[in-house]
């Protein structure tokens, strides 16, 4: 499978859960799910079976640690769960990469936000960030770089 059109079709699910964040602040179950779907989809049909359970190991701690930042009041349960459907589409060696990638568009999400918001980090009744937002450019900018830049 062409890499470009895998970036496609990973960029579609996770720009419509970041719309939802945004002006929702939910991501629905159904998203995550064909998120989790299509990453294990594609990595069975590129790196075989053999890959696949790397990428479930991973997505399973992303699940884990998207339900301790839940639990701690740190993120939505959505953020979690959008979190660890993106994580299907990494091995678990790129763990790293792909919370690195993530808390470096979070950093720029919230000097988006607070710049919008005229310095102050909560104005309204919007007391929340749409990290949703920042997990799909994270894993977008991850997966890119592995693919096409690094590849």
């Amino acid at each position: 499978m062409n890499a470009y059109l895998a970036l496609a079709a990973f960029a579609v699910p996770l720009a419509l859960g970041a719309w939802s964040d945004v002006r929702t602040r939910l991501i629905p179950n159904w998203l995550c799910l064909l998120i989790a779907a299509m990453g294990l989809g594609f990595v069975a049909a590129t790196a075989g079976w053999a890959a696949v359970p790397s990428h479930l190991a991973h997505m399973g701690i992303a699940l884990v640690v998207g339900i301790a930042l839940f639990a701690f009041k740190m993120w939505g349960g959505g953020d979690g769960k959008f979190y660890a459907a993106t994580a299907a589409w990494f091995p678990l060696s790129q763990a790293f990469g792909l919370v690195f990638a993530i808390s470096l568009a979070g950093i720029a999400l919230l000097i988006v936000i607070i710049f919008a918001r005229r310095g102050r980090l909560v104005k309204g009744e919007r007391k929340s960030v749409p990290y949703g937002v920042a997990i799909a450019g994270g894993a977008l900018a991850n997966f890119a770089a592995m693919n096409l830049w690094l590849a």
